[in-house]
């Protein structure tokens, strides 16, 4: 299930990036910027809410030895230190995201538009690893984060235009 939704959002992800570079620059700097700085913004909030839901939500479901069954988080369930540092490093390229899509769209600057490839590249692959875990947490924020990346590329050719 999980390698369709990823097939699925790459070739969406292409389609975009396609429909981007290739739309003429009649007018549409200022939505392809302003559309930028949401995905970006966007991609910080959806994730930033799925750590904390799999932080503290029901994901673990255990039965004792009388019969009783229940749910528990991963806070009741104990976390490693080094978990407790991924998900801080998570939260900084979240708020990478954000920080570089809107300052983009915003400036222009070539340096913006490195860091959010850069940041979106590192969630990609954070979603990839972390697989059934936490990555169908990062799933939706990592596809906001490509779109704005896609978008940057369509701010950067409607300006040359």
């Amino acid at each position: 299930m999980l390698l369709l939704v990823l097939i699925v959002s790459l070739v969406v992800f292409v389609l975009v990036c396609m429909l981007v570079v290739l739309l003429p620059p009649l007018r549409l700097s200022a939505t392809i910027r302003t559309l930028e700085a949401a995905c970006g913004l966007g991609a910080a909030l959806v994730g930033c809410l799925g750590l904390v839901y799999a932080l503290f939500g029901p994901i673990y479901r255990f039965e004792s030895s009388t019969g009783q069954s229940g749910t528990a988080t991963m806070v009741q369930v104990g976390i490693v230190p080094s978990a407790l540092l991924a998900l801080g490093i998570l939260v900084l390229a979240l708020i990478g995201v954000a920080t570089s899509a809107v300052v983009h769209s915003r400036t222009g600057g070539s340096g913006w538009r490195i860091v959010l490839w850069v940041v979106t590249m590192f969630l990609v692959i954070m979603t990839f690893l972390t697989g059934f875990s936490i990555g169908l947490f990062l799933l939706p924020s990592t596809l906001l984060a490509l779109l704005a990346s896609a978008f940057s590329l369509g701010a950067r050719r409607a300006a040359l235009g």
